[in-house]
């Protein structure tokens, strides 16, 4: 798998208002219900996209989270990544330090951050474990379903350039899936703009993320 970025539908043309209307109906009503969703969009439309579902999803009681994965190629910068964005929805973006993946954990012991978090983050254990990626990410990860289930109310998670995750690490998907699979406050939409890549990671029966999510088709 090369070419993550690559993007056969750079010239993708505008879906017509009606279709476009029904496709961000069907989305919201089917992350709204717990179901999991893939389909391939450019990056730019993807976002867009995503303000137009999440905001509807947000005024139904729902905790959103974006993630981009544009730029990320390690372990540690996604596991960041995760933490930045699970945490917001306590804590606030202007809280969070933008620094390393250290810098991160050390941030979590202020008071007016650990005071908002203390109940669903371990934040000795994390500080324990801050050398290992691996063991960070599956605490990341797990919050998730953390935050949402003791709201009693559902998470959707939606991932911009999915495909890129397949380089990080071989067993990173599998990991991934061991996880997501068991969450059930959580649902996702996985966007990418590499349509045989995309196609290949929820198609493909040797693929950890096979039938994982339901593969809808952009009306474009």
């Amino acid at each position: 798998m090369d070419d993550d970025m690559t993007n056969p539908h750079e010239g993708i043309a505008p879906a017509p208002p009606a279709q476009y209307d029904r496709f961000v109906r069907e989305l919201e009503e089917r992350l709204y219900d717990g179901c999991s969703v893939t389909f391939t969009l450019p990056h730019h439309s993807s976002t867009l996209l995503a303000r137009g579902v999440l905001s509807r999803l947000e005024a139904r009681g729902c905790y959103t989270a974006e993630i981009d994965l544009s730029n990320v190629s390690t372990i540690e910068e996604l596991t960041l990544l995760l933490l930045q964005t699970v945490l917001q929805l306590r804590i606030g973006i202007s809280a969070l330090p933008n620094s390393s993946l250290n810098d991160f954990i050390d941030s979590l012991s202020r008071p007016e951050i650990r005071a908002k978090i203390k109940d669903v983050v371990d934040i000795p254990y994390v500080q324990s474990v801050k050398e290992s990626p691996l063991e960070l990410l599956d605490e990341s990860v797990s919050l998730l379903q953390r935050i949402p289930e003791q709201s009693k109310a559902r998470l959707v998670v939606w991932f911009h350039e999915f495909q890129v995750i397949h380089k990080i690490d071989d067993l990173l998907l599998k990991r991934l899936r061991a996880h997501f699979q068991f969450q059930s406050h959580v649902s996702f939409a996985f966007v990418g703009s590499n349509s045989d890549l995309m196609r290949t990671l929820f198609a493909d029966q040797d693929q950890a993320f096979y039938r994982f999510a339901v593969m809808l088709q952009y009306p474009g």
